[in-house]
């Protein structure tokens, strides 16, 4: 487990290296031929893009697997405070606008209301945000739709898809640790550790995840916490 899992490590991390590698290699190019007009003002923005795109790749592939560490050791922190989980996950929405763009992909969402409880909103943050990003990557570039609302004394955040879907017999592990489907493989990049955590941090805050599934209809990914949220 520990050869394959610095198997997927070092493949994970080379991609977004390469790519920063090579564009550093054609820019040192340019420079030699005095080649200024590939760096004027028009050209900046894309480059400093897509070179922020490639470290944020990396920056999010060591946190998972700190965040993996801390919890296999019991030394997760969940921090709750003040939140409203609508105004959150209205913040995260904005965020992969270029991933929804190249996924072709229009992102919905609906809250009722403020949905106000005492949750850790980094860790909720980071909870949506795997979930929304799944959606896109696995969405088959159909729409994605992000419902947050609330029942007696729980808050919901639901994210649905129209995509590849999951099998019934695929359902459980796709929570476990570096578990990934046949068809996710093929389709995008990944260490499976998105879910994991996803649960983990939800658990941690005594609430709980559920999946609805099926192979080519689409997944609804749905975050039940307790309003308030245990201390």
């Amino acid at each position: 487990m520990r050869d394959d899992f610095m198997s997927m490590v070092s493949h994970e991390l080379r991609t977004p290296l390469n790519t920063l590698y090579l564009e550093t290699q054609v820019r040192k190019l340019h420079l030699g031929k005095g080649n200024t007009s590939h760096f004027s003002p028009e050209r900046l923005p894309a480059m400093i893009d897509r070179d922020q795109r490639q470290i944020q790749n990396m920056v999010r592939l060591i946190d998972d697997m700190l965040d993996v560490t801390r919890m296999r050791s019991g030394a997760l922190s969940i921090q709750p405070k003040p939140v409203d989980l609508a105004a959150l996950a209205r913040g995260v929405i904005d965020n992969p606008a270029q991933q929804a763009e190249a996924a072709g992909s229009a992102i919905s969402f609906d809250a009722p209301g403020a949905v106000h409880g005492h949750w850790d909103d980094f860790r909720i943050e980071q909870v949506t945000t795997n979930l929304l990003t799944n959606a896109l990557r696995y969405g088959g570039g159909k729409p994605v739709e992000v419902h947050v609302g609330s029942s007696g004394n729980w808050a919901h955040v639901a994210v649905r898809d129209h995509g590849m879907g999951i099998a019934k017999e695929d359902q459980a592990r796709v929570f476990e640790q570096f578990e990934r489907t046949e068809a996710s493989r093929k389709r995008a990049a990944g260490l499976g550790l998105g879910l994991y955590i996803t649960r983990q941090i939800v658990e941690a805050h005594g609430g709980r995840v559920e999946l609805e599934s099926a192979p080519g209809v689409g997944s609804t990914f749905r975050v039940s916490l307790p309003m308030p949220a245990a201390e």
